[in-house]
């Protein structure tokens, strides 16, 4: 199986100031230097006032480059979806409607890709077909690695709750690599990937709320979460901030995308700081706090 970590997502929001007409949710354009790099999405948390219609766009950045045993592997994407759904539904249509994609009119719905949905097959079952947004690695085996990421948007055009509170975005992906003999991972006729794929469900933190300045701006601020010397030498230590008890863990990443440290073990933090210690070879990371109410992203160079 083809190995991709369920911390690895993290979102770029950029809000537009102003509502649109109802059922006018126009398809938004990739934009390489608005999705993050080396891939994810930023920030954890999308920030929103109560009782308000407004549009916003989502970039968004997939991993270039995996490593599949002895093998690099430029695995695809694809978005089930079907799968968008809201856990207690603060967000709705802009006409008060349930927050789902619209697949028989995506014009209509409250949230486009900047690509149509294609009816694939995700499985070897007769019934197993479901509708997708499907990116394709643009990466080649001569490399260089992590220079041409799969990157994709999506305009969401909702209306908040009246009521303020939190709630959670649920979004299913699969990464896929077809077959051995494709080098590059370029057939994308369907989507069971004879060679590797791995599904992850991503969950996306909303927040609906008068008063931002309790969240500091965003996720990120909202967990302090930062190294506390960078760059480190040999060691580096870590620290956030819980407003709250949660289960916690912490994984670091190689800008290649190689999940280089785990630690599943941290179990549930009191609410207060806390402080963690790594001990990481001389390089570049990407550090991710993860907790049930979403993530938070950092950068960490260690020198030796």
């Amino acid at each position: 199986m083809l190995y991709i970590c369920s911390g690895m997502w993290y979102v770029v929001i950029s809000l537009i100031g102003v509502a649109l007409v109802y059922g006018q949710c126009s398809m938004c354009t990739p934009d390489a230097s608005q999705s993050p790099s080396p891939y994810g999405f930023n920030p954890s948390i999308l920030w929103l006032p109560p009782g308000k219609d407004t549009s916003l766009t989502i970039y968004f950045t997939f991993p270039d480059q995996v490593q599949q045993g002895s093998l690099n592997v430029f695995p695809n994407y694809a978005i089930w979806v079907d799968s968008l759904r809201l856990d207690v539904g603060l967000i709705t249509d802009q006409n008060g409607n349930p927050f789902a994609y619209n697949v028989s009119n995506p014009d209509a719905g409250p949230i486009r890709f900047d690509q149509l949905h294609r009816y694939k097959q995700w499985g070897s079952g007769a019934t197993e077909y479901a509708n997708f947004v499907v990116y394709r690695n643009p990466g080649t085996s001569a490399g260089p690695a992590g220079q041409t990421p799969p990157i994709g948007c999506a305009r969401v055009c909702i209306r908040t709750s009246a009521n303020e509170g939190s709630d959670t975005l649920r979004v299913k992906v699969r990464a896929f690599v077809q077959v051995l003999g494709d080098v590059d991972n370029k057939d994308t006729t369907n989507l069971i990937g004879t060679l590797g794929r791995a599904d992850t469900v991503f969950r996306y933190a909303v927040v609906i709320s008068n008063n931002p300045a309790s969240l500091s701006g965003g996720w990120g601020s909202l967990y302090a979460f930062s190294p506390v010397v960078n760059p480190a030498y040999r060691e580096a230590v870590v620290r956030y901030t819980l407003h709250a008890p949660m289960a916690v863990r912490l994984r670091a990443y190689a800008l290649d995308g190689r999940e280089v440290l785990s630690r599943d073990d941290l179990g549930v933090q009191p609410a207060g700081t806390h402080e963690e210690t790594l001990q990481l070879p001389a390089g570049q990371y990407l550090l991710r706090l993860e907790t049930p109410y979403g993530m938070s992203s950092t950068r960490l160079t260690v020198v030796e």
